[in-house]
């Protein structure tokens, strides 16, 4: 008895296995796109989660120190140097060594005051933390970085006349002690541009 089914029949032709095996790499190829682009967004979304715990913790501790001023200027260097004030901001950071911002800061009781200092170096914000008050020629600060992927960093300081001022004390006036807010004025890599203002009690 002849068979019902013919040879086209019995199984897939090589064209049809070709077929298959291209669709089934195209869909391979697919998925792991898929999922190469999930987890480059999940880090990049990560990151970016890092990067602003970083910016709202630096902020805080800018506000915790700029908000217990100590009414203590500092004597720099040798005995006839001229003390350095109490609040001291430059607008040009020409020595990248030196602070862009120094002042006093009340600690616990018990405890002296420290001076601190803020500067951008490079791509980092940091913060210089003198371990004496009164400097001697060969003093260096310890220096923590608090943040890093800055491309710009700037202060400004509000005046008792309610005018900003790029430098402090101010060149040519009655020498206030400390200034009435402090604005920092930051520009992150991507060109992301923040400010934040901060009042200094009285």
């Amino acid at each position: 008895m002849r068979s019902r089914f013919t040879p086209s029949e019995s199984g897939l032709t090589l064209i049809e296995l070709l077929v298959a095996v291209a669709l089934l790499a195209i869909i391979t190829v697919m998925a792991y796109r898929g999922l190469e682009s999930m987890t480059s967004s999940s880090h990049r979304t990560l990151a970016e989660g890092d990067r602003w715990q970083a910016l709202g913790m630096f902020f805080e501790r800018f506000s915790n120190d700029v908000n217990r001023p100590a009414h203590r200027p500092i004597r720099a260097g040798e005995p006839s140097t001229a003390a350095l004030p109490e609040w001291w901001g430059q607008a040009e950071n020409g020595d990248p060594l030196a602070a862009q911002l120094e002042f006093t800061r009340k600690s616990p009781p018990g405890r002296d005051e420290i001076r601190l200092g803020y500067r951008l170096r490079e791509d980092r914000v940091e913060l210089l933390v003198w371990p004496v008050l009164d400097r001697a020629p060969t003093s260096r600060p310890e220096v923590h970085i608090l943040l890093d992927g800055v491309d710009s960093l700037r202060f400004h300081y509000l005046d008792a006349a309610g005018k900003w001022q790029d430098v402090w004390p101010v060149p040519g006036t009655g020498l206030e002690p400390q200034p009435r807010a402090v604005a920092v004025e930051m520009t992150l890599n991507g060109g992301i541009a923040l400010r934040r203002v901060f009042a200094l009690p009285s």
